[in-house]
């Protein structure tokens, strides 16, 4: 078990980052802004009291100089893959390691106290009004102007399907649609417009190219309990129609009047009809477009910045 340290009265903080992903900027991310709101932040990689990690596919191994040290192991995920909240060492995977931690923000919904529910989808959100950077995963941060005040616009284009490989049934509800009309493939996997979009799918590129269509599909890789990405809520933000698939949670987390969900419908039959009808339809297609992104058109409590420094404040910083 980990040894509790006074932060009550500290108002400077000294922080890092390591096995973080590629273009990952440890000045400028979600943890280091959010953190900044309360207290005088700085990344230290010597003498850190907060190290925060994640998964690490290079199999750096980073963390493994903090091991003995003093500070708090905190492990952030936006993959389908759980903390590892209760093994001394690293879990080995075929593909990456997860390293011990003290306290993890995962997408996962639990009821370990050290585990804090903080989906990829709101990762995403420019909660710090900081600037677009292109050398910055994630580089593009969705405005909270355009969550609550959805873009309502018909749209001009028919559907888009914007992915890198076939997992999860991204390949099944694209093979689907296209028996209703071609699907414009615009990313490396199953490409039929000539070349891929630029940029990483972090970056602008990608949230112009769906803001021109009625319907985007929008599937996660595979199921998780709560792992909800940002394939839903970037077509959202444009005011394009997810297709998705994924989990359940996503009926928690938002409107389930905006959004088609391929998990409701017993047949691909059932579904192709729902969607021709929706797309011949105009007060159909409307009526999705005037429902909010959010219940109540609220974004969730748990997702927001100061529920997370209470989290920080209550059982991290205590």
């Amino acid at each position: 078990m980990f040894k509790k340290t006074r932060f009550s009265k500290i108002k400077n903080l000294k922080i890092d980052f390591v096995d973080f992903w590629p273009n990952f900027v440890k000045n400028d991310n979600y943890f280091y802004h959010l953190l900044s709101k309360k207290y005088s932040v700085c990344v230290d990689e010597t003498e850190p009291d907060l190290v925060f990690f994640s998964v690490d596919y290079s199999k750096s191994n980073q963390r493994q100089k903090y091991i003995n040290h003093r500070s708090k192991k905190i492990f952030y995920t936006g993959e389908n893959v759980s903390a590892n909240l209760h093994f001394p060492t690293s879990t080995d995977y075929p593909r990456y390691s997860i390293g011990n931690c003290d306290f993890s923000f995962s997408f996962e919904e639990t009821e370990d106290p050290r585990n804090y529910r903080f989906p990829l989808w709101a990762f995403m959100i420019n909660w710090f009004e900081v600037e677009n950077n292109l050398d910055r995963d994630p580089s593009y941060l969705i405005p909270i102007k355009h969550l609550t005040n959805k873009n309502k616009e018909a749209k001009t284009k028919f559907c888009n399907f914007i992915f890198s490989n076939h997992t999860g049934k991204r390949g099944e509800i694209l093979d689907a649609i296209s028996k209703y009309k071609q699907v414009d493939c615009a990313g490396r996997h199953r490409n039929n417009m000539g070349k891929s979009i630029e940029g990483r799918g972090d970056q602008r590129y990608k949230i112009d190219f769906i803001s021109d269509y009625k319907f985007t599909i929008a599937s996660e890789n595979s199921l998780g309990n709560g792992y909800v990405t940002e394939k839903i809520i970037h077509p959202l933000s444009v005011g394009s129609i997810p297709i998705y698939w994924g989990s359940e949670h996503v009926k928690q987390d938002f409107n389930p009047k905006c959004f088609i969900n391929y998990s409701d419908y017993d047949t691909q039959e059932e579904f192709l009809e729902d969607l021709i009808s929706i797309d011949h339809s105009k007060g159909k297609y409307e009526d999705f477009l005037s429902e909010p992104i959010f219940k109540n058109n609220q974004i969730p409590e748990f997702v927001k910045p100061h529920s997370l420094l209470n989290f920080f404040e209550e059982n991290i910083l205590c």
